[in-house]
């Protein structure tokens, strides 16, 4: 059997400040592609305490189905890759549509 090499390391999640950029920008930097455990690990850090990793990743699968971010593959560890590139766009859309539809229901 012939031996892999290394799959390459995925980038750090940034605060979402340093996330934010005009289109041309964020364009020109390429995908960002995170591990659920690098997600896990950036909430922890956010908001203090870790999230239910199973949740998250249940959270994401559906996030997937819906085509708010892609999984890009799987690691040898077995974690999931996520291409969340425009991801809180897409999430902010989505509520702002259902809460408009909401609005106009009542």
């Amino acid at each position: 059997m012939t031996e892999q090499p290394p799959s390459p390391p995925s980038p750090g999640l940034q605060s979402p400040t340093a996330i934010e950029s005009d289109d041309a920008d964020a364009s020109s930097a390429g995908p960002i592609v995170v591990t659920t455990t690098q997600l896990a690990t950036t909430l922890q850090e956010w908001l203090g305490n870790p999230p239910d990793e199973d949740l998250l990743e249940t959270l994401l699968l559906e996030l997937d189905r819906r085509d708010f971010l892609e999984c890009v593959g799987v690691t040898r560890d077995g974690d999931y890759r996520w291409n969340v590139t425009g991801t809180p766009e897409r999430v902010g859309d989505a509520i702002a549509e259902a809460v408009v539809s909401a609005l106009r229901s009542e």
